[in-house]
Formats: structure tokens, C-alpha cells, sequence
């Protein structure tokens, strides 16, 4: 996750995307006011769901689900460089990540699949967007090891 965690926030810190801060979700924008203690536009990182199976003695299936959560007051693109910003700034944010990052294998995790976007009502003039990933990868770099009594396999123990 911690590969993911920066492959994520060097992908939506480029010029391209635009997102000044990114972090670990933590209803950060469920307690601000009009003020806001980071800068705009910010996206945070929730990490719903992580399953592990083993495939093989050093290998594991990782099925992860995340949610990115965007909020900006306006936005800025790239390709016309003009500030929107009325709610139709988080939806061209949300359609330039949604673009960057469906069907993205970074080569650390698995190909990213968009599975759903909602907008999220806002604090004062704050615009958000809820957006939630799937992927699934094989990780080599966990070392299982079988548990054995008396030569019976009893499960997998990861070291």
C-alpha cells in the first residue's frame, strides 16, 4: 500500500491533474469551514478494503479497494489554463483523474478499475467528489511460510 500511497500522489501532483495536497482520509473535509488548513485541490486517500490469499509459497493475490476523495474550490486546467469555479470545476477535476488514473499499472500495484463517482454535498464553498478504485496484484515480495505438525500443513504464516 505504501507503493500505491506514492505512485498515487506523484500521479495527482503532476501538472496535469493539478492536486496541491494529498494524504491519508480522515473526514478531513467533513470539519472545515470556508477556511481551510491545506491547499485546494486536495484529494485524500481511504483504503476500504485489502484482501490477501496465498497463490503459492512466496506469492499472495492482494485484492485492494480504495476511495479517493477530492474537494476544491476551483480549478484550473491544464488544457485551457482559464479557473472554473462554480461546482463544474470538481466535475472537470474528477473527469482529468478519472482519465489518469482508470486503467493505470503504475508497475508497483495491479491496473487500477474505476468502480464508482459520487458527489459529496460540500462545507461553504467546497465542491466534492468521492471516486472508488479496485485493483488486484501479485506480490512477490511476501515470504509465506508453511506451518507444519508432524508434517501436516496447518496454513500460511507470512514472515
Amino acid at each position: 500500500m505504501i507503493n500505491l500511497y506514492n505512485a498515487l500522489e506523484a500521479r495527482l501532483k503532476s501538472p496535469e491533474v493539478g492536486i496541491r495536497h494529498f494524504n491519508l482520509w480522515e473526514g478531513q473535509f467533513d470539519n472545515t469551514s470556508e477556511k481551510f488548513p491545506y491547499p485546494l485541490p486536495a484529494a485524500y486517500l481511504e483504503i476500504t478494503r485489502e484482501d490477501t490469499s496465498p497463490l503459492g509459497d512466496k506469492v499472495l493475490l492482494v485484492k485492494s479497494s480504495f476511495t479517493l476523495h477530492l474537494g476544491c474550490k476551483d480549478y484550473r486546467p491544464t488544457t485551457t489554463g482559464t479557473k472554473v469555479t462554480t461546482g463544474k470545476g470538481i466535475l472537470l477535476l474528477s473527469q482529468v483523474i478519472t482519465a489518469q488514473l482508470h486503467g493505470w499499472q503504475s508497475g508497483k500495484f495491479g491496473t487500477l478499475t474505476q468502480t464508482s463517482r459520487r458527489t459529496v454535498n460540500g462545507n461553504g464553498y467546497l465542491y466534492r467528489v468521492e471516486q472508488s478504485y479496485e485493483m488486484s496484484y501479485k506480490d512477490y515480495g511476501a515470504q509465506v511460510e508453511r506451518e507444519k505438525i508432524g508434517g501436516v500443513n496447518l496454513g500460511f504464516n507470512l514472515r
